[in-house]
């Protein structure tokens, strides 16, 4: 690689290839309007002073070496040691009306750089100026505190600064974030032409200048026609830093720039917002004008309070606006709790997205697709437009008011800026806010691409010339995105980045439940049929009897599948009813021949799994036998079906009972239906059957544990008969215990609470209560007379173990539900406390809750 060389400026004689590296802090030189002296060493001898000393301190003139106390008096001396301190006095210490030597009052700046103690002296200001200062100061101060918004604040600025400095134009200029300045308040005489609105490029105001602007806030040209005075120094000794000084001189380029404009004295006030320089009080005057020391440090003080009180309407906007963000996004983050997928809430939430970021459009782009909101690209254009600002490997927020310029990418609609906001660190996933263009005639007080000619200094601004209005059209640009937009995408972008983590988590969560699932049903699945291979297999293992032909003995082992696929049937249908009265119904209405043939009667009970192709395969032997030899093979047999439930000793009873056939005698040898009564009903589901051949008709009796059959959700006491034959109602005798009762119902789920109150009042008669929390159940134990509670073991993480000593205190009977098993308790129950495993049916529940009722009051 080639190096090339880079001229060096030199200050006083910079031109316009090389004026942004001139170096304007070393000028050398000051202003005429006062006089330096520099001070180095233990014993404060002079290094350096201006060319003027003498003739301004009006004494015998000063030699390199003389001591300080040589050069300024004793007294003097002392305040200026005193000033400089034995620290870093970076900024200027500031004195009024001291006595130097000849006893000559002089206003003093002192500062430090490096080993140096520097001190300028001006005239000194008179006291009645000192009061008056104060007085206009303090008015002003209060003319312009507790603006309303920032541009009240500025136009009253410079109207009061105007007034109290007298210059003849006052204007506040901005910086923009490419550093060229607009102007955006503006005081003037009446009869100058305005500049209010109008742009000047980046090159007025270099950044070497920009930076003494951040380091010293005020700067004072007395007369752009003043002839510097220069420093008398040692050759050997290097250039003195003289960015803090009051009185340092301007270059040269500055001075003619300010005559072009006609403008012979200036004051420029740095605005100075969180550590930034965001603008300008620039004062100019059409004829020279000297401001004294107690009058700059008044407009700097003026301009640090401007400056804070811009830092405080800048802070109260943005804390109203990251408040109603906040609020936003946690309504936001409530709202997308439980979504898998962003895209099912974003529509509602995209139109408000322009209250927090002004934006013409909106979307959000994931895995699962693209959609928008207003004016909006398409998902392609969109995936395209990612992938050219590299925003999934950046994972930065991304921005642009011209996206044809940052990345060579122009959308089919009329947006121009974009803005990005990746919120997946491994994918595309981005929320995207789109700006349309905004064609815009920019008013520049002079040509940006201007154009010069040599004048007296050489290669200078042309006068006049170049600060005539000059007009641009912009296209192709939106309106720029601002440091507030990006604190607000910030929020966006970390409130986003939870949602995705959240809906990584739940995906991974319904991932791993639907595995357990899958493998619970393959488990289950492979249970279930190996069971019905088995008993297949049992099935036709079974030899016929001796006289039965192979036709015979083909069509029962195939009606006896049919009665086991109708089982299957029952027990597998979401919709088919599987209780006792439809799985009879089922076996034994193709054989009902007349009114009044076959009766069921008794309570609706599901069957268990367990049991269902048992009794399918028993009612199935029976009813056979029955078409065959018994009642259903005459036109006046009858079959009665009646069963019952009997809580108080956990048994149901099943009879089946033949009348009005044949003459019934005792069988000489056992079939299957025999060997299902015998000994089937004992092994499988731990009951007893026994069979009784009277010769009226036969009767079975089957007793049966009601850990083989499940109650329905609701108790129907209506009968179920086939043709048209009634039957009175067979109810238990404990159903109607809840009736009138007090049921406490603590639930910290609403719909399961509402629910189980529906069945108490609806179907039991009871009056029940919901609590939703501990607190709120405990305050209705005290409070009411509660009969009896349903208590769910964990609400929300939080016990209710004090509820239930409560209610054990009271001698109130309650149980408890759990939506765990009774392996994965969270805590041990007490064992004398009944726990119903959720989910439950409510019916089950309030039959259950019939029960402790009923034991609490045995046992009291």
């Amino acid at each position: 690689m080639t190096a090339v060389a880079i001229e060096k400026a030199v200050f006083g004689q910079a031109d316009l290839t090389n004026c942004d590296r001139e170096p304007i802090h070393i000028p050398a030189s000051i202003q005429p309007a006062g006089c330096m002296m520099a001070f180095t060493g233990p014993e404060y001898r002079l290094s350096r002073f201006s060319e003027n000393t003498a003739v301004f301190m009006k004494r015998s003139p000063v030699q390199m070496g003389m001591k300080l106390t040589e050069c300024v008096g004793e007294e003097a001396a002392t305040i200026i040691l005193s000033l400089a301190g034995n620290g870093d006095t970076t900024y200027p210490i500031i004195e009024f009306n001291v006595v130097c030597s000849e006893q000559q009052e002089r206003d003093i700046a002192v500062h430090r750089a490096g080993d140096l103690i520097i001190v300028e002296f001006e005239l000194p200001t008179p006291p009645q100026l000192h009061a008056s200062l104060a007085v206009r100061q303090r008015r002003l101060i209060e003319h312009i505190r507790n603006p309303s918004d920032i541009l009240s604040l500025l136009q009253r600025s410079a109207a009061s600064i105007r007034q109290m400095f007298g210059y003849d134009r006052v204007m506040v200029y901005r910086f923009a974030p490419d550093w060229s300045g607009h102007v955006i308040v503006e005081e003037r005489r009446e009869n100058l032409e305005s500049f209010l609105g109008q742009r000047f490029p980046s090159s007025d105001i270099p950044a070497q200048a920009r930076e003494l602007y951040k380091r010293s806030l005020i700067r004072v040209v007395s007369d752009a026609s003043f002839r510097p005075v220069p420093l008398i120094e040692s050759p050997n000794d290097a250039p003195l830093d003289m960015s803090f000084m009051h009185l340092r001189a301007v270059s040269p380029v500055h001075c003619e720039y300010l005559l072009n404009m006609g403008v012979h004295a200036s004051m420029s006030v740095s605005l100075i917002v969180d550590g930034k320089l965001w603008g300008l009080i620039a004062c100019h005057h059409y004829t020279p004008r000297t401001l004294l020391m107690a009058e700059r440090i008044a407009a700097k003080l003026i301009g640090e309070f401007i400056g804070l009180q811009v830092v405080s309407l800048h802070r109260s906007r943005r804390l109203d606006l990251s408040q109603s963000t906040h609020k936003f996004l946690h309504q936001f983050l409530h709202d997308s709790c439980a979504i898998t997928d962003l895209l099912q809430c974003a529509p509602e939430y995209l139109s408000r997205l322009d209250e927090f970021i002004a934006c013409d459009g909106s979307g959000v782009l994931t895995e699962q697709g693209w959609i928008s909101h207003g004016l909006a690209m398409t998902e392609a254009e969109v995936r395209t437009l990612v992938a050219k600002a590299g925003t999934s490997s950046g994972n930065q927020v991304w921005l642009s008011d011209c996206l044809n310029k940052s990345c060579g990418f122009s959308p089919s609609s009329a947006i121009c800026g974009a803005m990005i906001i990746p919120f997946s660190p491994e994918q595309d996933d981005c929320l995207v806010l789109f700006r349309q263009e905004i064609i815009r005639t920019v008013v520049w007080g002079g040509d940006p691409q201007k154009t010069y000619t040599t004048g007296p200094l050489g290669l200078r601004l042309t006068p006049r010339r170049s600060f005539e209005i000059w007009t641009e059209e912009v296209t192709g640009h939106s309106t720029d995105w601002s440091n507030e937009d990006l604190e607000i995408a910030a929020l966006f972008r970390t409130s986003l980045m939870e949602v995705a983590a959240r809906s990584a988590w739940l995906k991974l969560q319904e991932t791993i439940l639907a595995d357990n699932n899958r493998r619970m049903l393959t488990e289950e699945l492979n249970h279930r049929v190996k069971n019905v291979l088995a008993m297949v297999g049992s099935v036709v293992a079974r030899l016929p009897p001796e006289n039965d032909s192979a036709t015979r003995y083909r069509d029962t082992i195939q009606e006896r599948f049919k009665a086991l696929g109708r089982a299957h049937d029952l027990a597998m249908s979401s919709t088919e009813d599987g209780s006792l009265r439809n799985l009879l119904a089922t076996e034994i209405a193709p054989y009902s021949s007349g009114e009044g043939k076959i009766i069921l009667n008794g309570p609706d009970l599901f069957v268990t799994d367990r049991a269902l192709s048992l009794l399918a395969l028993l009612f199935h032997e029976l009813t056979t036998n029955a078409v065959k030899y018994g009642a259903l093979s005459t036109p006046a047999g009858q079959l009665t079906i009646t069963w019952t439930s009997d809580l108080s000793t956990d048994f149901c009873h099943i009879r089946w009972q033949e009348r009005n056939g044949p003459v019934v005698r005792a069988p000489t040898r056992s079939g299957f239906g025999s060997l299902l009564i015998e000994r089937a009903i004992t092994h499988d589901l731990g009951g007893s059957a026994t069979t009784s051949f009277d010769p009226e008709g036969i009767t079975v009796d089957i007793r049966l544990p009601t850990s083989a059959l499940v109650s329905t959700t609701h108790q129907n006491t209506e009968n179920s008969v086939i043709q048209t034959e009634t039957f009175p109602d067979q109810k238990t005798d404990q159903s109607n215990l809840l009736q009138g009762k007090t049921v406490l119902i603590l639930e910290d789920e609403f719909l399961i609470a509402l629910d189980m109150q529906d069945t108490l009042v609806s179907d039991f008669g009871a009056n029940a209560i919901i609590a939703s929390d501990v607190p709120s159940a405990l305050d209705i134990v005290h409070t009411s007379p509660i009969d009896i509670a349903f208590l769910d073991m964990n609400l929300n993480d939080v016990s209710s173990a004090p509820v239930a000593t409560l209610l054990m205190e009271k001698s109130i009977p309650f149980m408890y539900a759990t939506g765990y098993s009774k392996e994965n308790l969270p805590s041990a129950p007490l064992p004398t406390i009944p726990v119903m495993e959720k989910p439950y049916i409510a019916s089950e529940a309030a039959n259950a809750l019939s029960s402790v009722l009923a034991n609490h009051c045995c046992s009291g």
